[in-house]
């Protein structure tokens, strides 16, 4: 299922700082960065959706003119009928300074059985009438309600992650963390080379309409 719906609204952003620590000897080489041990997609799953609560920056849309500057979005992970693995995103994902769009698709999962908490997930983008992709690592979760996710899209010849191209997003069954899975969050970001203090919360008072 694919649906976005582009529609006009007010915003009054105040632009937050992303800082990404310099880069040192202290960053690690993109593929000896740890994720989940043992990561179960059937229990990360779950049943319920996991919502967006922090993240440094959205990753771009191919075909949009504009950059997006806001998401209040939610992740499902399932099966589909033929077992495979799929995950749904929907909410409304907002561009700078005065358009949003709600996002409603649908797309694929593969991951290494060597390593299944290296996610990566592909969806058709109806503006360029192609798929696209990104990775989508679990870096640790407690399948409760914290998730902390990782995607480097270019790595530099030392093998580390290019500073402009780190993301780093939270993921909670509800709306927020508690001071313990902050603290998590905090120790997971300093491994990455992320000041976590510069992410972006998102309010969660952003709605869609509904058919």
């Amino acid at each position: 299922m694919v649906s976005w719906v582009i529609f006009p609204m007010f915003l009054v952003t105040v632009h937050l700082a992303k800082i990404v620590r310099s880069h040192t000897h202290s960053c690690p080489q993109v593929s000896n960065i740890p994720v989940q041990s043992g990561f179960d997609f059937n229990r990360f799953a779950g049943g319920h959706k996991w919502n967006l609560v922090l993240y440094n920056k959205i990753m771009p849309i191919e075909g949009l003119e504009m950059p997006v500057d806001k998401s209040d979005v939610a992740f499902l992970f399932s099966r589909n009928a033929s077992d495979a693995q799929v995950v749904s995103i929907e909410g409304r994902v907002s561009l700078a300074p005065s358009l949003a769009f709600c996002l409603d698709i649908t797309g694929a999962i593969n991951n290494p059985p060597e390593h299944p908490a290296k996610l990566r997930q592909t969806y058709y983008n109806p503006i360029t009438k192609k798929m696209f992709s990104f990775n989508f690592w679990i870096l640790h979760t407690d399948y409760k309600n914290l998730a902390v996710v990782y995607d480097c899209e270019k790595t530099m010849t030392d093998g580390t992650c290019s500073p402009g191209n780190i993301y780093l997003w939270t993921l909670s069954r509800g709306t927020n963390h508690t001071v313990v899975e902050k603290a998590k969050i905090k120790e997971l970001g300093d491994t990455v080379c992320m000041d976590v203090s510069s992410l972006r919360q998102v309010k969660h008072n952003s709605t869609c309409p509904t058919a």
